[in-house]
């Protein structure tokens, strides 16, 4: 039996707390693979390896990573290959950052390794807390682009073990919260909707999610107050649904308004692909979605990249996914042509293939 393509990307989850999902964000998580990227390339990262590393420059630790897997290892006190995955939130200088490791010995060994460098036991009311200076502090005698706790600024790192990963933030303003984040991300209804989705949509036994992001409906939606639509933990689906449902209405055409999703950058077939998984309140919706991203894509993206298109509902819960593969005919180098052009779109705000509206 094959391992679940979702189980390192759940795992991370585990790790996150509910409040992330509430932050005003079009990208509220990031998550990449560790194993599932070295995996592409054995000799190790090509510059299109490392080109494909989209969400890399939103998780801290991954900003040195362009110097090299070596002088990263020996600045990090543990080999690149040693950790299973990289998770964040946030915006810089408050993002939060995790470092998924085998297990608990190896976070263990990680924490007194760095106490033989510099980093130091935090007094306060967080057991296991340490740092390497001041909360916020930049200490530029100390920079050093090649070391993931420091970065080229010389910045303060608090890091915090808990169970089998590692929490990396400036300051030690958040860890109390973040060392009990029950229930997690992993507990939401429409994120574990978007993973059942995700887990058809990568198949373990052909496939691997390389990166991964959580979106929210802001994404879709050009001019909107996002605390109308963003469901934090407790909040009730029937009214987020209706204010889904208005802002679509002014929102010109799209595909129907969802409760928030997840991109996987995945490998399928040994072929570089980007699969959407967006969480719906049942699947006649979600076919309308399916549909949609389809015509989106042929309508706005196929001229710039070539992709077969796929897409299926998959029922989880009370909700139900829209799932969509976007699926490059070759695999040229080790990079992913379809999701550096979703991030292109994304990035100018032209991302038509998630705008949410009525439908097309």
């Amino acid at each position: 039996m094959a391992q679940d393509s979702t189980q390192s990307l759940q795992q991370a989850f585990k790790q996150l707390p509910p409040m992330v999902l509430g932050a005003p964000e079009a990208m509220q998580v990031f998550f990449m693979d560790v194993q599932a990227w070295r995996g592409l390339e054995k000799t190790g990262p090509s510059p299109e390896g490392l080109r494909r590393l989209a969400f890399a420059p939103f998780i801290r630790p991954l900003e040195s990573l362009g110097y090299g897997l070596d002088p990263w290892s020996l600045n990090a006190k543990v080999s690149f290959d040693d950790v299973s995955y990289f998770a964040g939130f946030g915006q810089a200088p408050a993002n939060i950052s995790y470092w998924g490791l085998k297990d608990k010995q190896a976070v263990a060994k990680l924490v007194a390794d760095l106490k033989q460098g510099d980093f130091a036991a935090v007094d306060g009311d967080v057991p296991g807390l340490i740092a390497n200076g001041a909360a916020g502090a930049m200490d530029m005698k100390k920079g050093n682009p090649k070391d993931p706790w420091r970065g080229m600024m010389g910045k303060t790192s608090f890091v915090l073990p808990r169970d089998t990963a590692l929490i990396q933030a400036s300051s030690a303003a958040d860890m109390k919260r973040l060392a009990q984040p029950a229930p997690s991300v992993a507990d939401n209804e429409i994120v574990a909707a978007a993973v059942a989705g995700l887990k058809e949509g990568v198949p373990a036994d052909r496939g691997r999610i390389v990166q991964a992001v959580v979106i929210s409906p802001v994404i879709g939606l050009a001019a909107i107050d996002p605390a109308k639509v963003l469901l934090a933990s407790g909040a009730d689906i029937n009214t987020a649904k209706q204010n889904l449902q208005a802002a679509a209405e002014a929102n010109g055409r799209g595909i129907p308004p969802y409760f928030g999703g997840i991109i996987a950058d995945a490998q399928i077939d040994n072929l570089p692909a980007v699969v959407v998984s967006l969480s719906y309140a049942d699947c006649a919706t979600a076919k309308q979605a399916v549909d949609g991203i389809g015509a989106a894509w042929k309508e706005s993206m196929a001229a710039a990249v070539e992709a077969k298109i796929s897409g299926r509902t998959v029922e989880a819960g009370k909700l139900c996914a829209a799932v969509v593969n976007l699926t490059s005919p070759k695999a040229e180098n080790a990079g992913n042509p379809i999701l550096a052009q979703v991030m292109n779109r994304y990035m100018r705000r032209e991302l038509t293939l998630l705008q949410i509206g009525t439908p097309r």
